[in-house]
This record gives C-alpha cells, structure tokens and sequence, in this order.
C-alpha cells in the first residue's frame, strides 16, 4: 500500500489528512455539545448528580455494545463503521433540537443524545485506531498519533470557550444545532478516505473472537499494564466530567465562559506536549516518560484541590494536559506496532471496554460524593491516587528495561 511506505511523510497521505480534519471538525462538535449539554443540565437542577446522571447514561449503555459488537468489528471496512458513526450522531443531535423546540423544558433530549453519543462511540473509536496503521508505516505511528491528537486538541481548546461564548450568545439549542452539524461534515470527509476493505471475513463465533482479543494481552503482558494504568486516568476523568463545572461556577465563582476556559487549559497544555513527544522519542527510557508523566499530571490534581485563584486553577490544567501526551501517544502506538492487523478490532475493543469499564465509576463516584464533600477533597484524592501508582510503577519497574519491548517484538511479550 502507498501509504505505508516508510520513506512518505503521513502530512502527504491524502487519507491520513481526510481522517485528522474529519475527526479534528467531530472533536469541536463534541466540545461545544458537552458545555452545552452540561449547562442546561446543570442550569436546571443545580445538581453534580443529574449531570453525573448524564455522563452514566452515556457510559454504561455502551459497556453492554462495546462487549457485543467489538469482536465483529474486523469483520468491517473500518471506513464504513466511521462514517456511519458520525452520520448516526449528527441525525441524534438533529433529533434533539427538533424535541428541545417542541418542549423547550424538557431535558429528556439532552439525555438521549448522551445515550446515542455513547452508544456509537465503542464503533468510531476502535474503527480510526485500527484503520491508521494500514495507511501509516510503523515507524511513524508515534508521529502520526502526536499529530493526529495535535489537531484535535487544538478543536478542543478552541471549543469549550468558543461553547461559552455561544451559550451565552445564541443558547444551548442553537449549539446542539451546530453539533449535529459538524458530524454530517466530518461523516463526509471520511466518506472520501481510503477505504480498508476486509479480504476474508471471519467465520468464528464472538466468544472465539473475543478470546482472541484476550490472548493478545496474556501474551503480550505490557499491553495489559498499559490498559491498566490508562483505566485509571479514565476513572479520574470521570470526576472531573461532573466536578468540572461545579468547581469553576461555585468554588471559584466563574461563569459558563470561565468554564470554557478551563476545559480549554488540558487540551491547549496537550497540543504543545504531543508537539513535543516526537522530539523526545528515544532521549529517555520510555517508562521513565510514561509513567514520570502521569506522576506530575496526578500531582495538578492535587494542586487544584488547594488554589482558591480562578487563573492560577486554569494555568494547572494547562500543566496536566502538557504532560498527558508523553503517556497517551506511546501507550497507542505501541497498540497499533504490536497488535498483528487481523486481531486490531477486537483487540482495541478490548482495551476500550477495559478504559471505559473504569469511567462509569468515577462519575458515580464524583456525583455521589460531589454533593456531599465538594469538588476539593475528590480532586486531591484522586491525585494521589494517580502519583500513587505511577511511583509504583516506576518503583517497580513494570516498564523498564528495553529487553521487554525487544520481546514483544520477537512475540513473547514477556517482562
């Protein structure tokens, strides 16, 4: 395939450019429908445990399809499953501005785009992850991912205060309006990509298939950690989806814009981190990147929990987000280099339902506890949690030692 020739710079793949913008319009559709979706939400109840409500809806439906639908999902041009993704979403949000209008109090439309949302997303997700390895040589995985999340972060930056803004300006109904139009677009650039067709569908059962996903990680050990240690970000992130809002608004006493902004620091932090991965590439060891970095973006969590200043609150989550990248990149392209191309669905699935397993979780647990303790002791608990075991880690050494990356190569995948 042209594609994956080693000597092609991936800015020159007419495919990969089509994926990056497809997903870099989808990524700022979703920012500003999450501050809009949150806002009414929160606007109207007053409560962490209605949008924790919203954030579970989202989650734990799609648990139930991630498990069913992963196995099959090499079965399918992976194309084909992207933009049926993003084309269903766009119809869903389109769906809730037509309810919202009809019944303008009604928050039951906010709910049921939550729930499609997370419904479709254990397809789109998988889907992009494996397709990219067939149009990008390996040895510039770690590039191609570092810009991919580049453009997406910089979607993210720009669309939580833009969302603010908007909010403030035309409503809430108006944004989600503006969502359902940005997955049609995306949905359509990805129509034009290249497709990977699939040579020979398989014909074993879905437990055969998914015990073929499982094999990889009792092979392969150090995939297994890096789920693991990935699952427990995601249960951080799933505070902070519901403590996010009430942290700025009532501790911190800022408007939707102020929110805005804050979401926007980690992503404007991740775009000059993932910068920087490929120019750190093979200066360190990669454990010593890895888990160092989640050390210190633990350790911003527990620094929020102490600031009483609005700026200094945002200017910590620019820190957090410009250390994420040396973790999130490495840990995905070591997926897509050690996965063989025929178990890449299911595999990703796997690790998606092992990272999305651990979310429902930390949404109950900042809703059902941010009412009660606030924001503050959450977020230091669950820094400490992070820096916890990321010095476990690197005490330990479940990273360490290039020989465990050779093994893997030579397929042994031992430690």
């Amino acid at each position: 395939m042209k594609g994956t020739e080693q000597s092609v710079s991936v800015w020159r793949l007419r495919s990969y450019r089509l994926i990056l913008f497809g997903q870099l319009i989808s990524e700022l559709g979703a920012s500003l429908g999450t501050l809009a979706s949150s806002w009414l939400i929160y606007q109207a109840t007053g409560s962490e445990a209605a949008v924790g409500g919203m954030w579970l809806l989202y989650f734990l439906p799609s648990l139930a399809l991630q498990l069913i639908i992963g196995p099959y999902l090499d079965r399918f041009d992976k194309k084909r499953v992207m933009v049926f993704s993003q084309w269903v979403r766009s119809g869903a949000f389109g769906l809730a501005v037509g309810a919202i209008l009809i019944q303008p109090d009604a928050l039951w439309p906010l709910y049921l785009i939550s729930l499609i949302n997370g419904l479709i997303q254990p397809l789109y997700v998988p889907a992009s992850q494996s397709l990219l390895p067939s149009l990008v040589h390996s040895d510039s995985l770690v590039k191609a991912n570092a810009y991919l999340d580049s453009a997406l972060r910089i979607a993210m930056i720009t669309g939580p205060p833009l969302g603010g803004l908007l909010v403030a300006w035309i409503g809430g109904t108006a944004v989600i309006a503006l969502v359902a139009f940005s997955y049609a677009l995306s949905g359509g650039l990805l129509l034009m990509c290249q497709s990977n067709p699939v040579a020979a569908r398989p014909t074993q059962s879905w437990l055969a298939m998914f015990r073929e996903g499982l094999a990889v990680f009792s092979e392969k050990p150090l995939l297994l950690w890096l789920s693991i240690y990935a699952a427990l970000v995601q249960f951080a992130v799933g505070i902070t989806l519901v403590l996010n809002l009430p942290y700025i608004t009532a501790e911190l006493h800022g408007s939707s814009f102020h929110v805005g902004l804050f979401l926007a620091g980690y992503p404007f932090g991740y775009l000059f981190g993932s910068l920087v991965v490929p120019r750190m590439s093979g200066r360190f060891e990669q454990h010593i990147i890895m888990l160092g970095s989640l050390a210190i973006g633990g350790a911003t969590f527990i620094a929020l929990g102490f600031t009483h200043n609005l700026w200094l609150a945002i200017g910590i989550e620019i820190l957090s987000g410009l250390f994420a990248p040396f973790f999130h990149v490495h840990s995905t392209s070591l997926y897509q280099r050690f996965v063989p191309a025929h178990l890449m669905g299911r595999v990703f699935s796997v690790r998606l339902l092992i990272l999305r397993a651990t979310m429902p979780l930390g949404i109950w647990t900042g809703g059902q506890l941010g009412d009660s303790l606030g924001p503050r002791p959450l977020f230091m608990w669950m820094g400490a949690l992070i820096v916890g075991a990321s010095l476990f880690g690197l005490l330990f050494q479940k990273f360490a030692k290039k020989s465990a990356l050779q093994k893997i190569d030579e397929g042994t995948g031992a430690f």
